[in-house]
C-alpha cells in the first residue's frame, strides 16, 4: 500500500480511529494514512458516499479508500472490495457502493465477514489489508461477490415533470446538500420554471449564484462546488431553521401550473 484514506462515523477523537491507523501501519509502516473524514453522522451511509465520491479523484491512482460507516448493518456483516477508475474501495456491504457508483462496478469481491463483533471486525480488517498489501490483485485471495446491497431508494426518482431527491449531507455550516446534480436538473428542467419543495408548503423558485443574493435569514437554493443542489440560509443554519435532516425527501416540480 502507498496511500490509504479513512472515512468513518466514529468521530475524530474516538479510540477506534487510532486503532485502525495502528493496524494500517502494522501491515505496512510505509503507508501514508490520510483522514478523509471521521465526522460522518452516525450510520450516515449516503453522507459518506457523497463525501468519498466527491473527493477520491483528487488522490493518486492506486489509492485504497476505506469506508468504515454503519459497520454492523446486519447479523453477518462483511467487507467488500472493488476497483473503479484505478482507485480501490474497501467498504461494508451496506449499500454505500451503490450510492458512490451508478451503476455499481462490474467486479466486487467479498473479502471477509465479521459476525462476532468489534474485535472480529478489526482482525478481519487487518487480514484484508495484509492480503491487499502483499498481493494487490484480489483474484489471488478473494472470492467475487455474486451480489451486493443496494440503496436505490436514495437515488433521485425522475419523471418528465419532476425529480424527487433526498438530503445526503449536512455540512458544518448546516447547509443541506441534495442528491440532485446540476446535469440532471438541467436535463429534466430543459429551461422551465420550477418549484422546489423542501417541505409541503415551503417552496423556493429560483437558483441563486451565491449567498448574498437573498436577504439576511432567507433560504436559498444554489449549486455547490461539486455541482449538487444545496439549500442554505444566509448567515443562518438551514438544517436547524428549516428542520431538515439526512435522507429527508425533497421535490422539484417543473410542471406548469
Amino acid at each position: 500500500m502507498q496511500i490509504l484514506t479513512l472515512t468513518s462515523d466514529f468521530g475524530t477523537q474516538d479510540p477506534f480511529v487510532g486503532m485502525v491507523k495502528g493496524i494500517c501501519l502494522q501491515v505496512d509502516p510505509t503507508t501514508m494514512v490520510v483522514d478523509m473524514t471521521h465526522d460522518v453522522s452516525p450510520f450516515g451511509v449516503s453522507q459518506s458516499a457523497y463525501l468519498v465520491g466527491q473527493s477520491y479523484r483528487s488522490f493518486p491512482n492506486g489509492t485504497l479508500h476505506v469506508i468504515l460507516v454503519n459497520l454492523f448493518y446486519s447479523r453477518s456483516p462483511r467487507f467488500l472490495l472493488t476497483r473503479h477508475h484505478d482507485h480501490w474501495f474497501l467498504t461494508p456491504d451496506n449499500g454505500v457502493l451503490s450510492l458512490i457508483f451508478q451503476p455499481s462496478p462490474d467486479t466486487i469481491y467479498s473479502v471477509g465477514s465479521y459476525p462476532l463483533g468489534f474485535r472480529d471486525m478489526l482482525a478481519v480488517l487487518q487480514h484484508i489489508l495484509s492480503q491487499f498489501s502483499s498481493s494487490g490483485d484480489p483474484e489471488a485471495w478473494a472470492a467475487r461477490a455474486s451480489e451486493s446491497a443496494e440503496r436505490l431508494w436514495l437515488h433521485p426518482v425522475v419523471q418528465a415533470d419532476w425529480i424527487r431527491g433526498n438530503v445526503m449531507h449536512v455540512d458544518r455550516f448546516e447547509n443541506v446538500v441534495v442528491n440532485v446534480h446540476q446535469t440532471l436538473f438541467e436535463k429534466v428542467g430543459a429551461g422551465r420554471n420550477f418549484r422546489f419543495h423542501y417541505r409541503p408548503h415551503d417552496v423556493i423558485t429560483r437558483i441563486s449564484a451565491h449567498y448574498g443574493e437573498v436577504g439576511e435569514g432567507d433560504p436559498l437554493l444554489m449549486f455547490n462546488s461539486a455541482g449538487y443542489l444545496e439549500i442554505a440560509v444566509r448567515t443562518g443554519k438551514a438544517a436547524s431553521l428549516l428542520n431538515l435532516k439526512l435522507d429527508d425527501s425533497v421535490l422539484i416540480d417543473f410542471s406548469t401550473t
